[in-house]
């Protein structure tokens, strides 16, 4: 075929290729409209809830004399500076910040602050504290202690092995009992709860590492 006749036939040609460019074009943006349309009326995925502050049934047990569980508030060292605009997620505290304070007698004769319970607790000692003025049932709390309260203060408090008795005039109930993320309320000196659950958590590291 001579090459004037080619040159015809492929323009005779060319608005027929450039139509079915167009149209291949146009269909592909059609069809990845759609696609785009899809996903967007896809819901996202929901993220992970947060943690929750609520309490809850002791961790790894269901039995309700072994206290209530509070997630972990941490075990930083603060300055009061610091302590004055926190908020413990119980009430008395059973973990989070605090200054790293003893003190020197299991019956200390007035209440402790917040950032001194948690103190103990994080050692592994256990709190009894009262709201009432009410020499029977100290004496009843205090003798429970005794039994658990072999070592001298100095020693028994830092190696978490020491029961303290205290007065707590802003407790919500007549006797708590707290050791760290653990709290139990009572209304009555119950000897059997409370050594179940001084038995249970006293000295329990893997308890206060959480």
């Amino acid at each position: 075929m001579p090459s004037s006749q080619k040159s015809t036939s492929f323009s005779s040609r060319w608005p027929l290729i450039l139509i079915l460019l167009i149209v291949g074009t146009f269909l592909v943006y059609i069809v990845q409209h759609k696609k785009e349309s899809r996903m967007s009326d896809t819901p996202p995925s929901q993220p992970a809830p947060a943690s929750s502050t609520v309490p809850s049934p002791a961790l790894n047990t269901t039995d309700p004399d072994l206290g209530v569980f509070y997630p972990s508030q941490g075990h930083d060292h603060w300055e009061m500076s610091q302590l004055r605009g926190f908020h413990y997620n119980s009430s008395p505290p059973t973990s989070g910040p605090h200054r790293e304070e003893f003190i020197g007698s299991y019956f200390p004769d007035s209440p402790m602050p917040d950032y001194i319970q948690v103190h103990l607790l994080e050692h592994g000692n256990i709190l009894i504290q009262y709201n009432c003025s009410c020499p029977d049932t100290v004496s009843k709390l205090e003798s429970i202690a005794r039994s658990f309260d072999t070592y001298a203060p100095s020693i028994g408090l830092e190696e978490g092995k020491g029961v303290i008795v205290a007065k707590n005039p802003t407790l919500p109930s007549l006797i708590t009992v707290t050791a760290w993320t653990r709290l139990l309320s009572l209304s009555n000196v119950d000897e059997t709860k409370i050594k179940k659950f001084i038995s249970k958590w006293l000295d329990n590291s893997q308890n206060s590492r959480q």
